[in-house]
């Protein structure tokens, strides 16, 4: 199973409107075919370094994954992104057992 997690710092100036219009926006990808269970929600932690929004959701597998970032969907939410944000995060990951992990440098990871 892989999992893609969006972190989103939004701007103090993001207007109500451009907010709007990036859920909106959201809509159509979030109901991408080979997403699974697709999340979206405020933060109401201050931990670490904050953000505001995150995003979850999870595919079968690669292929899927890659199908999901490839679609016309995904770009629209990114423009409008771009204007409520000047940071974001993303992490990918195959899901598995903390007991199954191992330390490893990047190069290593590949």
């Amino acid at each position: 199973m892989i999992r893609h997690i969006v972190t989103i710092t939004l701007r103090e100036d993001a207007s109500i409107e451009d907010l709007e219009t990036f859920f909106e926006r959201l809509g159509p990808i979030s109901e991408h075919p080979k997403a699974i269970d697709y999340y979206c929600g405020w933060n109401f932690q201050d931990l670490g370094d904050p953000c505001d929004i995150g995003i979850s959701c999870s595919f079968e597998n690669h292929a899927d994954f890659e199908e999901y970032m490839a679609s016309p969907h995904h770009g629209p939410p990114g423009e409008i992104l771009r204007i409520i944000s000047d940071h974001w995060s993303v992490i990918d990951y195959v899901e598995g057992s903390p007991l199954d992990a191992k330390a490893a440098t990047r190069s290593e990871r590949g």
